[in-house]
């Protein structure tokens, strides 16, 4: 009888290390190139531009800031909430955060031409596909 509990258990102990090394092996995107899932986006191409679109509320468009550099995107921040100072505070569920997240891009961008827009809590930046980037035609002779 207890043989059968000490193979659950086994069974179990192998589920929760399989569950660890995924972690750990950058499945679910953790990496140097994603810290975290804050802001959320969304990537997409349309003609020659990449747009990304991410949700920031709550933010000054001054308290955002953009880098770019080759086929990264940088988004960072810090939201700082205050409160009277001599306020007796009940409940605390929005808070000071700091956010830092880098988003690799598909093509290689003119940093020149990158055009971003915050409006409504939402992030969007348009992204122009770099001339030295995209294919060129051959003639053939």
């Amino acid at each position: 009888m207890f043989t059968r509990f000490s193979n659950a258990f086994d069974t179990l102990a192998g589920i929760q290390n399989a569950v660890e090394a995924a972690r750990l092996s950058d499945y679910f995107g953790y990496s140097t190139t994603q810290r975290g899932a804050y802001p959320f986006i969304n990537l997409f191409q349309e003609n020659d531009n990449i747009i990304l679109t991410a949700e920031v509320p709550g933010l000054k468009k001054e308290e955002i800031k953009l880098e770019i550099k080759e086929h990264l995107l940088r988004i960072s921040g810090k939201r700082e909430i205050a409160y009277p100072e001599k306020a007796s505070v009940h409940r605390l569920e929005r808070r000071n955060f700091n956010f830092d997240r880098t988003i690799k891009l598909p093509v290689k961008v003119d940093a020149n031409k990158v055009n971003a827009e915050y409006k409504n809590g939402i992030l969007t930046v348009v992204l122009p596909r770099a001339e030295s980037d995209k294919p060129k035609s051959i003639e053939i002779n």
